[in-house]
């Protein structure tokens, strides 16, 4: 019989997590008539994960697939998963997260009723600590979370990648993850994989419905829960922001930067130093996140510089 959904979940160095993670996959409440396959895509491993996968498949009462992706990166893996998926509809999740039960049958039950491109699920921090006073959950995703409210709704924001699914013909139609951009190791740098996938189908008018009933909980890391993280989380955020962006083909440009980055980041600057209310670290984030803009255009221009040189050497025969 034909397979209705694909799940595919990327993993690196998480054997721990991702075991809890499948024993969720095992509590998931499916209707007898939903075809469905998961793949976990090993993204070159060095711990216990290829065991951990084997344990699930023999154990599971669906089919679980080790699909193995030696390319480092988010964006590699997700690919090596979609080139082998067999369902009409691929979804992801991450190798860290808890399933509401119900959250595969309302992903099918989604694309049914609305006959959409694109399902944006709803995704839940789980804190282990209390929540640090000066953390802001809303408007970020340090930590992550999507609430776009109660309402099952049509809607205009790319989907989190932690919680998203797709019919499988929008990536024969528009291509898959950009290897460029997604998270690369163990290291957190460059992200936005799955924002840039999403605006694809914006600017195509595509149709993506967010479900709050498909819900996942995801668990915070105390690790993501400090300063010096979202001081690194938002700086790579303006790199990551200005790659999918590209540079500005016109405007004024200082040392290849656009001139209002410069203008921005001072402002930002100046709202830090001399602000001292709560709001500080707050203007400190987005200071950084500037200079991420700022840093990712010059190497940009560079690189758009040295490319071209390379050009007009072989048009001059120089080489």
């Amino acid at each position: 019989m034909p397979t209705d959904i694909s799940v595919i979940v990327p993993t690196y160095n998480r054997a721990s997590s991702l075991r809890i993670t499948l024993e969720s996959f095992g509590r998931l409440s499916v209707p007898s008539d939903l075809k469905w396959e998961l793949l976990v895509v090993d993204n070159n491993s060095t711990d216990g994960t290829p065991e951990v996968i084997e344990v699930a498949a023999k154990s599971a009462s669906f089919p679980v697939h080790y699909v193995w992706e030696k390319r480092q990166g988010r964006s590699a893996a997700l690919n090596a998963g979609i080139a082998v998926a067999k369902g009409d509809i691929i979804a992801f999740t991450d190798d860290d997260v808890i399933l509401q039960p119900d959250w595969l049958s309302s992903l099918k039950t989604t694309f049914d009723r609305f006959d959409c491109a694109a399902v944006a699920g709803r995704v839940v921090p789980s804190w282990s600590r209390p929540k640090p006073a000066w953390l802001q959950v809303e408007g970020q995703f340090a930590v992550v979370n999507f609430d776009l409210g109660e309402e099952i709704r049509e809607v205009r924001t790319p989907p989190l990648g932690a919680n998203s699914a797709f019919r499988r013909e929008i990536f024969a139609k528009y291509g898959r993850f950009r290897l460029d951009l997604g998270v690369c190791g163990s290291k957190h740098t460059v992200t936005c994989d799955d924002t840039e996938f999403g605006n694809r189908l914006i600017e195509a008018r595509e149709k993506i419905v967010y479900n709050p009933r498909a819900v996942i909980y995801h668990p915070v890391d105390p690790e993501r829960t400090t300063k010096k993280y979202f001081l690194s989380w938002y700086y790579y955020n303006g790199v990551s922001l200005t790659r999918t962006a590209g540079l500005p083909s016109h405007g004024t440009f200082y040392f290849g930067v656009p001139r209002w980055l410069f203008r921005e980041f001072a402002e930002n600057l100046c709202k830090w130093l001399f602000t001292l209310n709560g709001k500080r670290f707050q203007h400190r984030l987005h200071t950084y996140r500037s200079f991420g803009h700022i840093s990712e255009s010059f190497r940009l221009s560079h690189l758009t510089t040295v490319r071209a040189d390379v050009a007009n050497a072989g048009r001059d025969g120089l080489w």
